[in-house]
């Protein structure tokens, strides 16, 4: 009849491990069935290779909040095991020390994310089945009995799948871990990569690559209507724009792209109404009143943006500043505060953070991450229908909901 394993945890990713650790010390036989050669192959590249576990968010509504996607749903996971418990266990339990950095943003004290594999790994070890995929589930009734590989059947009184979504296809993800789950009845909403740069119409934007632009705001429009907006810190890539404000309302780009035509608005001096802006642009005129209109920026803008803000403004750049017409500096006050972006579209997987879709929330118990529709799958992770911005809040969503799951099993 061969091995029964207590719990069979199918794919190696953040929230697979935290799952399989736990599984562990909790006394359950496991099997951790993964994909890749060796497990936690996106988690060295998260936080820029540092990892960026969690953030310092200690209030659970003020938290949810962040999950602007289906984050009602996480109130079972984040409620039973919190941002203090998360770093609780990592500090205990993994004996990873941790920081807290700008953004309340929690990093490991090494600043080095393999750390936290090895520390995830370290006990189970040889408990992990790699380079090994499951190609089917063996059903008997309303419970899986087996899971199919190349290797042969591996049998379990119950099942997590933690396979992850399809963003970052280089590090294995590549989405089969929905086949499986719709193999057995669940609904996948469709996945769409999530946190991700945008691509831009504009060609002159190679002439700006790699310009940051700190404390600026940013609006999303369609048809003249204001989407969404966000504050903070954004960069100009070679065909578009990415950084933290971009990143975290591309998804919200994305669906509106699929409706229309979408512009961003920079507003490059949100601190300042265009009155105020008016007077201080005033002033920087008559202080370069005997210069060229090109050489009159270079203390409201950085000097690499200078040249389009010139072209853009259709104001003749070897113009003596003391020509400049009301009308003209008007202009270019609008253009300060409402500079234009066309969008084209997304950037691809390869480049998306998370993945928004994957597993309907509405079959999964919010509070055990157990499916409604098989008595023994339990989900965790990215594959489940949530995501929040960056900043650790996904990592938070893969350490939470694997616990959920693996204790699930404890308290039934």
């Amino acid at each position: 009849m061969g091995k029964i394993y207590d719990t069979i945890i199918i794919g190696g990713g953040a929230a697979g491990l935290m799952a399989a650790v736990e599984c562990k010390r909790l006394g359950q036989e496991i099997l951790v069935i993964e994909r890749n050669p060796r497990p936690g192959k996106k988690l060295v590249i998260t936080g820029k290779g540092r990892c960026n576990i969690t953030n310092f968010n200690h209030d659970l509504r003020a938290l949810i909040s962040k999950y602007q996607h289906n984050g009602k749903f996480l109130y079972g996971a984040f409620s039973r095991f919190t941002v203090a418990d998360t770093i609780n266990y990592f500090e205990n339990i993994l004996h990873i020390k941790t920081k807290v950095e700008r953004g309340k943003r929690v990093f490991p004290k090494s600043n080095n994310a393999v750390d936290i594999i090895y520390a995830l790994i370290e006990n189970i070890s040889e408990d992990i089945l790699p380079n090994t995929s499951v190609l089917s589930f063996k059903m008997d009734g309303k419970e899986i009995v087996s899971a199919v590989t190349y290797k042969g059947e591996f049998r379990a009184k119950r099942f997590i799948l933690a396979t992850g979504g399809k963003s970052y296809p280089i590090t294995g993800s590549n989405g089969d871990g929905y086949s499986l789950a719709q193999s057995v009845g669940h609904t996948i909403v469709e996945p769409k990569p999530a946190l991700v740069p945008i691509i831009c119409k504009e060609r002159w934007i190679k002439k700006i690559e790699g310009l940051s632009l700190l404390n600026v705001n940013i609006g999303v429009f369609q048809k003249e209507k204001l989407l969404t907006e966000r504050f903070g810190e954004a960069l100009f890539t070679h065909e578009g724009m990415s950084g933290p404000i971009i990143i975290d309302i591309s998804r919200q780009i994305g669906d509106a792209l699929e409706r229309g035509e979408v512009q961003l608005s920079i507003d490059f001096k949100p601190a300042l109404s265009k009155e105020v802006l008016d007077k201080r642009v005033r002033a920087d005129f008559h202080k370069y009143r005997l210069k060229a209109f090109k050489n009159s920026l270079k203390d409201l803008l950085p000097s690499s943006i200078i040249p389009i803000f010139v072209e853009l403004s259709k104001i003749d750049k070897e113009k003596k500043v003391a020509e400049i017409c009301k009308e003209e500096r008007e202009r270019l006050v609008n253009l300060l505060k409402d500079f234009r972006l066309s969008v084209l579209k997304l950037e691809d997987w390869d480049k998306a953070i998370v993945t928004a879709g994957g597993i309907d929330i509405k079959e999964i118990e919010p509070t055990t991450m157990k499916s409604k529709l098989i008595d023994n799958l339990y989900f965790a992770g990215e594959m489940i229908d949530v995501y929040g911005p960056t900043g650790g809040y996904n990592l938070q969503i893969c350490w939470s909901t694997g616990i959920l799951a693996a204790r699930s099993y404890e308290n039934e």
